[in-house]
């Protein structure tokens, strides 16, 4: 990284440090920009120079924050921006944010936000820096601190290492999933989610922040994946997940795949995917990735 690149991210840095209530360290920004000790006393002493960061501590100066929160703004908008209007899959959001965050201007910000109707959270449930610098509080807890039997809502997905966010992606969680816990001891979680129960290490349940679900809010135990659905089976669709995107998700909503539509299995494939679904009467083909997006309600023959 050049030198203007990597005092934006250690501006990031410390403005989600201050957010998290998580204390600075010399031994955490080299963690988390990954540049040696070395480096580390002259991007602080820069940052200093700059009247960034206070002399005698971590602290950001005003001008520090505001500079901070922009390209923290920056980043979490063209976050919710790849995710609205684009077909990138979502492990690369966050790298295509890091490198796009540093070449917007505040104009360009303001714009990008009014396009996208002045979202408060990105796709991971990050909340989004306001133009004034306003942030809602932080909510939640980290899904390993509850037990078996728990219900709750997803409302965060930390996306950083790339490997253990993989993990969860691939499990189709978002930050609206509603799950319970079947079992919890001292090294993984099993959670059941529509319709599905999945295993995770600590490491990765620990990067899943959740909520308890409010009183009009139920954990329903009929609602599944269509990819669930057996030959001879009916059902119900009532959704899809926040996964399928842009071009996707008009294509299936234009097929009929939208809330009160009626589906089955009609046509199957040796390999396993696609699978023909007879949906408003034509034979649709979908992926099992496509499949495992939409949500369902098994009909009872």
């Amino acid at each position: 990284m050049d030198e203007q690149t990597l005092i934006q991210h250690a501006l990031k840095l410390f403005a989600e440090c201050d957010y998290d209530q998580q204390d600075i360290s010399t031994e955490l920004m080299q963690d988390k920009l990954a540049i040696t000790p070395e480096q580390i006393l002259q991007l602080l002493q820069n940052l200093r120079t700059a009247e960034l960061v206070e002399q005698d501590s971590f602290a950001l100066t005003a001008s520090g924050r505001e500079y901070a929160l922009h390209v923290l703004q920056a980043h979490r908008l063209y976050e919710t921006y790849l995710a609205r209007k684009t077909g990138h899959s979502e492990s690369i959001w966050h790298q295509l944010a890091d490198e796009r965050e540093h070449e917007l201007s505040k104009d360009d910000v303001k714009k990008l936000a009014e396009e996208l109707g002045h979202p408060r959270f990105d796709p991971h449930g990050d909340p989004i820096p306001t133009a004034s610098g306003e942030m809602p509080a932080k909510q939640g807890n980290p899904l390993v601190n509850f037990s078996a039997g728990w219900e709750g809502r997803v409302v965060h997905i930390e996306d950083e290492p790339s490997h253990l966010y993989t993990r969860i992606s691939q499990a189709g969680i978002t930050t609206d999933s509603v799950l319970r816990i079947e079992q919890a001891n001292t090294k993984e979680i099993h959670i059941r989610l529509e319709g599905q129960t999945f295993i995770f290490p600590h490491a990765v349940a620990e990067q899943i922040t959740v909520v308890a679900l409010g009183n009009d809010d139920t954990f329903d135990e009929s609602i599944e994946r269509l990819s669930t659905l057996k030959p001879g089976e009916k059902a119900e669709i009532v959704g899809m997940s926040s996964l399928c995107r842009g071009l996707e998700r008009s294509r299936l909503l234009d097929l009929g795949v939208v809330p009160g539509t009626v589906a089955t299995v009609q046509l199957l494939n040796p390999s396993g995917s696609p699978i023909g679904y007879a949906i408003r009467g034509a034979c649709i083909a979908l992926r099992k990735e496509q499949a495992e997006h939409i949500r369902i309600r098994k009909v009872r023959q």
